[in-house]
């Protein structure tokens, strides 16, 4: 197998906000749940969308909810968010050497895109999939589908690197290969009970195993 299509999912895989996102998460709980949670305790929450978070837990709120979080995750977004170490210049060698890029995220589109601009990421990526690109959220694999639709691209070589179970989900769903990064905010024991089928400790190992066509070993493993 060769890997000619790679989706990323954008925060917390190529884009380091995680402390923005739990900040966001933490300003509005505190609020509607005083005390109740923590900076640790809403780790959970960074992954699934703002729609599936705060329908459960007050669906009659949620939406003013998510208008709070979307608010405080605004003014502080452009001092907060940050690459994680080599993805930059290892989004550019892998499109360098012919790789198709996309981003399939659950994040809304003006924010998704306007955080590619911040992280000076434009031009990289053939195909940016945001919220409002389908209607059913990873797990499900839509997003995958969609984004494989507009690439016109091929399950056999195309993979999914993410940093979370529904990422991994997503992409078993979806029939392509699920890859998880070590430098995800979930601990190997989270992620564990979703059984990726490549972890990669950093962007340098993601890019030798795109190019290096590695993945017939873990056919090999799989089998």
């Amino acid at each position: 197998m060769s890997i000619e299509t790679v989706l990323f999912d954008f925060d917390g895989t190529l884009a380091d906000s995680n402390a923005l996102i739990n900040q966001s998460h933490l300003s509005v709980l505190e609020e509607y749940f005083p005390g109740e949670y923590t900076l640790e305790s809403v780790r959970k929450f960074n992954g699934p969308s703002l729609q599936t978070t705060y329908q459960l837990l007050d669906p009659n709120r949620s939406e003013e909810m998510i208008a709070k979080y979307r608010e405080y995750n605004a003014v502080y977004h452009d001092q907060m968010i940050r690459l994680f170490e080599g993805v930059e210049e290892n989004l550019r060698l892998l499109k360098e050497k012919g790789i198709r890029l996309a981003v399939v995220s659950t994040k809304r589109n003006d924010v998704l895109e306007k955080g590619i601009r911040r992280l000076n990421l434009e031009g990289l990526f053939e195909v940016v999939i945001g919220a409002e690109d389908y209607i059913h959220f990873k797990p499900n694999p839509e997003p995958i589908y969609t984004a494989m639709a507009r690439l016109n691209c091929q399950h056999s070589t195309t993979i999914m690197v993410g940093d979370n179970g529904h990422d991994i989900l997503a992409a078993k769903n979806a029939g392509i290969l699920s890859v998880f990064v070590g430098w995800s905010e979930k601990t190997p024991e989270e992620i564990a009970p979703f059984e990726p089928d490549v972890t990669v400790p950093t962007m340098n190992a993601l890019t030798d195993f795109i190019l290096n066509k590695e993945t017939l070993v873990v056919e090999e493993r799989r089998g």
